[in-house]
Parts: structure tokens; C-alpha cells; sequence
């Protein structure tokens, strides 16, 4: 009887402890009985600590690179109310169906374009995101793709590995780059990553404008129009949402200076892929770097053959340092989540 009452009652723990050792069993048992979480990359455990006490953590037990196999991400979600990845796992209808418990999705990552916002709002389920763990990475490997492509770092890098160095010799007027220092350098965006990259640019010479934010009226600032026309090097980083999508078109290419840069470390479908090919093909962009694509990981085979562009597959945010960072925060939003607490980031409203 003492069980039953224990069991089937919301009694506080001052209560059970006074209907003996029975009770005190259940009450425990039902303490432990912690939601399941999953993080879908097997990572060490300390770096998602925030859950400890809060959940059940289960990590796949793999260490492959590539993401969970659908039947296996499956099966571990079926009973999780939460779930946390770096951005590689869509969140889309097949998966909800799977997962008829969740209630949370958090990603380690600053986009949220491999989730159905709309339909985990649909269904009640919160979704958050990581938006400036990453920044400080970010803004590494754009002036990285800078420099490699002013610099033709990674040319040279191929021309020695495969032979032709010892065979062909030194070529000294081949390998003219151009300096970066006393260009302009227009961003394309103004978040806390385009800030980053402006000051690391300012460093190397650069002098950097911007796309101009609501009202600002800073002298840096400038319309899209008039930051594609002068600026000798442009780079993109914007979310992508239907006002961004393929903004880099045919049209915003023919606007830039004869001979610009173009640098894409935001979203692949901020650009035209293909009209970027072509204005790479007549001459119209002297080079480019990529760390993203329209449709990865396929990319736009005539960029194999391009010497003057330097492509990377998504690292942007791929430091052991920040990529701790963005765990860490993803599971303190999920444990916000559980213990009814608001969370901090959220990328929806949900309907309760």
C-alpha cells in the first residue's frame, strides 16, 4: 500500500521518508529515471557537463567522422526528449516521427538551416543554437581564405606536392600574388563574425566596409550596391534566409570591380554557384575561397580545375577550442530546457 501511495502520488520527499523504507525505494527509483539525451557525435562527456544530474546523456557509440546512419540515429531517439548536434543531423518531419518523446532540439553551431523551424514549432519543440561560439574561428579562416587566395598559398602548396617544383625549377614570375595591404575589403553583413574579420583585416592594411544595419549612418557603412563597386575584395557573411538566397547572383558579380575577390564562409546558397563559375571562367573574379557549398558535400565540378580558388569543406567553426565551447552551451540550453528554466537562444516559438 505504502508503495502504491508513493508511486501514484506527488508526495514531497519529507513524506516519504516518513512511509518507510519501501517508499524510500520507489522515490529514489523515480529520481534516477532522468530524461534521455543524445548527442549525436561521440565527444568526450565533460565537454556536455552542464547535463550532469540534469539527464541520462547517450552518445553513440562510434567514433567515425561522418554523422549517425539514419536507422541508428533513429533507434537512439526514440525514447530521448532532447537531442544535440554540431548542425549535421536535419531535423525535419521523418526525424520527428521517430522521435515521439522530443521536445528539445539544440545544435552546437551558429546556423539552424538543417532544421524544420516551422515544423518542430508545429509540434512543440524548442530549438536553440550556438550563435557566437564559433566567431572567433570563423574569422580565422576567412583572412586564412584571403591570403591563400591573394597569396596563391595553396597553388604552391599543390605545385611542390605533386613534382612539378623539382622538375620545372623556381619560375620566380609565376608565383606574383597580390598584397592585401591598402585594398578594400567589403563585408558583407555586420554580426559579431563580420566585426571579428574587420579587425583582424584592419591589421593586415585592409580597409574594411560594410553593408549597412537598419539605421547606421557609420562612414564604413554602404548600400549592397555600392560595397560590390568598390570593393576589391568581398566576403559574404550573412544567415541565410529567402532575402539572402543566391544574393551573390549573376547581377551582384557583374557589379563588382573587374578582377574582385570573392570570399563565401556564410552559406553555399548565399551564392549562385554556377554564376560564380562563370565569373571566375571570363575574368570577372581574379579568384575565390569557398568553406561552403550550394549543395553539400557536392561541389560544382569546373572548381576542381581552378587554381585560383581555395576551397576547405565547412571547417569554419572547426577549432578543438570553440567546438568545446558550442558543446558546452548546447547542453546548457538543454538543461535550462529540462529544469522549466527560459532558454537563452532560442530560433523558435513553439506552440505549448
Amino acid at each position: 500500500m505504502l508503495s502504491w501511495t508513493c508511486d501514484e502520488v506527488g508526495d514531497s520527499p519529507r513524506i516519504w521518508q516518513r512511509l518507510g523504507v519501501a517508499c524510500s525505494w520507489r522515490y529514489s527509483r523515480r529520481v534516477n529515471s532522468l530524461p534521455k539525451v543524445l548527442f549525436t557525435l561521440n565527444v568526450p562527456r565533460e565537454h556536455l557537463s552542464p547535463l550532469d544530474g540534469v539527464a541520462e546523456l547517450l552518445l553513440p557509440n562510434r567514433h567515425e567522422w561522418n554523422a549517425l546512419p539514419k536507422a541508428d540515429l533513429f533507434s537512439l531517439l526514440r525514447d530521448c526528449e532532447a537531442f544535440i548536434s554540431q548542425g549535421e543531423v536535419r531535423a525535419n518531419a521523418e526525424l520527428l516521427d521517430a522521435a515521439p518523446r522530443l521536445r528539445m532540439v539544440a545544435n552546437a553551431a551558429m546556423g539552424v538551416d538543417n532544421l524544420d523551424l516551422e515544423e518542430l514549432t508545429r509540434r512543440g519543440i524548442q530549438a536553440t543554437n550556438t550563435p557566437d561560439a564559433f566567431a572567433e574561428s570563423t574569422a580565422d579562416l576567412t583572412l586564412g581564405l584571403i591570403l591563400s587566395v591573394t597569396r596563391r598559398i595553396a597553388e604552391g602548396d599543390r605545385f611542390i606536392r605533386t613534382g612539378e617544383w623539382g622538375k620545372l625549377g623556381m619560375q620566380p614570375l609565376r608565383w606574383e600574388g597580390s598584397l592585401v595591404g591598402g585594398k578594400t575589403l567589403g563585408i558583407i553583413g555586420y554580426g559579431r563574425i563580420a566585426k571579428l574579420v574587420e579587425k583582424r583585416a584592419t591589421a593586415f592594411g585592409l580597409n574594411v566596409i560594410h553593408t549597412r544595419q537598419r539605421n547606421d549612418d557609420h562612414p564604413q557603412c554602404r548600400s549592397f550596391k555600392e560595397l560590390l563597386a568598390e570593393s576589391d575584395l568581398v566576403v559574404a557573411l550573412v544567415p541565410l534566409t529567402d532575402s539572402t538566397r543566391h544574393m551573390i547572383d549573376a547581377k551582384a558579380l557583374a557589379a563588382m570591380k573587374p578582377g574582385a575577390v570573392f570570399i563565401n564562409v556564410a552559406r553555399g546558397k548565399v551564392m549562385d554557384e554556377a554564376a560564380v563559375v562563370e565569373a571566375l571562367r571570363s575574368g570577372q573574379l581574379a579568384g575565390a575561397g569557398f568553406d561552403v557549398f550550394e549543395e553539400e558535400p557536392v561541389v560544382h565540378s569546373a572548381l576542381f580545375e581552378m587554381d585560383q580558388v581555395v576551397m576547405t569543406p565547412h571547417l569554419g567553426g572547426a577549432t578543438e577550442e570553440e567546438r568545446q565551447i558550442g558543446r558546452r552551451e548546447a547542453a546548457e540550453e538543454v538543461a535550462r530546457f529540462l529544469r522549466g528554466e527560459p532558454v537563452r537562444n532560442p530560433v523558435n516559438e513553439p506552440k505549448r
